[in-house]
């Protein structure tokens, strides 16, 4: 059996699965249309200044004082905390040039942005007079600022990673112990090396139709458009959906466990991680960013996210291809612990 019948013969498994199905499309567009209707009447078409506090004293604030789209305002953290909380300002600058936020969004970002430039031009050495903040943070990108599609960044995050689904599916349909296909399979001599690259191009074909089925209702519904930069978005989510691929395959190891269990534990898993990355709204975000920061940078979901919102949003490529070397690493040791999973197991009877 070569490669391209061994492929067509296990996206044929698929197909027959109504659980691929609902979680790779039904699902999706499920909650695609829910988040659509929720923000329909947030969408707005002007960039407004944004309000912030400083504490008193900050020689940084000579220089944000030149920047138009910035209203500063003397304060003590505990005014800038309860100014937070009541919407009235969306960040406060203390200390050490530190950005101190109670919510992540688009003014939270755009101002983390001009802190950073504002320490590059201070190291460099550069005059603040000659750089031009606006032209950087602004004019560059006449995309509207919608902080509320995150949660559809996060959405399109999820959904690159269900090639998770295809993985187990296949997986564990090649276990003897678990599908007699399964045994057919273990007494044949095809190699598996070429049934590990048949699971991950079937998989991929399966979940890119998915993709772009979802993506074009976005596009298509969707009053703002979330993809200036859509070829470096779509090479992402290339990478992301074979990471996704890698995690079905390992989750499709585990013995003694049925399919549908271990679909169940992905479902479980995945949602978890959209959730930590902006699914669920900001504020399990900010308390994941405030206190547990390594957790979002081992996140993947949260990682691709936060490279889609910035590539798109505001044209910050900064860590666009750390996002994309950290998915092919986590794909690279998905597979590997898989290839070598496969050769090394054997049974004492199929």
């Amino acid at each position: 059996m070569n490669m391209i019948r061994m492929t067509f013969y296990l996206v044929s498994i698929n197909f027959k699965d109504f659980g691929f199905w609902f979680w790779t499309l039904c699902y999706p567009l499920l909650l695609t249309g829910l988040f659509i209707m929720t923000t329909a009447n947030m969408t707005s078409g002007e960039l407004e200044d944004i309000d912030i506090g400083i504490q008193k004293g900050q020689e940084i604030g000579e220089v944000i004082e030149e920047i138009d789209f910035i209203n500063m305002t003397n304060m003590t953290e505990e005014e800038a905390v309860r100014g937070m909380k009541e919407g009235e300002i969306a960040g406060y600058i203390h200390g050490d040039n530190d950005l101190l936020v109670t919510e992540t969004g688009f003014n939270q970002t755009v101002l983390e942005m001009v802190l950073n430039q504002i320490e590059k031009i201070n190291v460099a050495g550069i005059p603040y007079e000659n750089y031009d903040f606006e032209a950087q943070f602004i004019e560059e990108n006449s995309q509207e600022a919608q902080p509320e599609a995150v949660l559809f960044y996060s959405l399109i995050a999820m959904i690159a990673f269900y090639g998770m689904f295809s993985g187990i599916e296949f997986m564990s349909s090649m276990q003897p112990n678990l599908d007699p296909m399964g045994a057919r399979f273990a007494a044949s001599p095809y190699s598996k090396v070429k049934f590990l690259l048949s699971s991950v191009l079937g998989a991929l074909l399966l979940n890119l139709v998915t993709n772009i089925i979802i993506l074009t209702v976005i596009i298509n519904l969707y009053k703002i458009n979330l993809f200036t930069e859509l070829w470096p978005t779509l090479f992402l989510l290339l990478i992301a959906n074979l990471t996704g691929i890698g995690l079905g395959l390992l989750i499709g190891l585990i013995p003694k466990i049925n399919a549908g269990m271990k679909t169940t534990i992905s479902v479980i898993f995945i949602i978890g991680l959209s959730a930590l990355s902006g699914l669920m709204g900001p504020y399990i975000k900010v308390i994941i960013v405030n206190n547990f920061a390594w957790v979002n940078t081992l996140n993947p979901l949260a990682r691709l996210t936060d490279t889609m919102y910035k590539i798109n949003f505001l044209g910050n490529y900064s860590d666009y291809w750390m996002t994309i070397g950290t998915l092919a690493a986590y794909a690279a040791i998905f597979f590997g612990i898989t290839l070598l999973s496969l050769r090394r197991k054997q049974y004492d009877s199929i």
